[in-house]
């Protein structure tokens, strides 16, 4: 059974741009042993975040890699809205894991990395993503 997961945006663009366990979370979705759920305002902050001048010299092609994205990702319209987290563009990660009916969350953020759960899916770091389910 393939699973399915939303991904922090600094996830995506860690693994994108370097190597370790995000490199491997994208790996997976490249293979199709994960399937990647999304939104249109996690898309929009994926390329705020490609936006920023010091990734333009270690991820050359920025745009291309976040249209490469959306092209590999399950697009969700969210229909509830959230401010469980501190963070605003933390609660669109939330409304879009509960909308795609997700398995996982997986983040290196503060904010949702706390709360363990939402909705009863787990929020993992990649590291232990790629552990206890990219391992099995």
């Amino acid at each position: 059974m393939t699973r399915r997961a939303v991904l922090d945006s600094n996830v995506i663009v860690s693994g994108l741009g370097w190597s370790g366990a995000p490199a491997r979370i994208m790996e997976a979705v490249l293979t199709g042993d994960l399937v990647l759920v999304t939104s249109a305002p996690l898309l929009a902050e994926l390329r705020r975040v490609f936006a920023y001048p010091k990734l333009a010299r270690a991820i050359p092609d920025r745009s291309r890699l976040a249209d490469l994205v959306e092209m590999l990702s399950v697009v969700v319209e969210p229909t509830d809205t959230f401010e469980v987290v501190e963070d605003d563009s933390d609660n669109r990660v939330l409304e879009a894991a509960v909308t795609g009916r997700v398995d996982y969350i997986v983040s290196g953020d503060g904010h949702l990395l706390t709360l363990g759960s939402f909705q009863g899916i787990p929020v993992l770091t990649p590291a232990e993503f790629v552990k206890t389910v990219l391992a099995e």
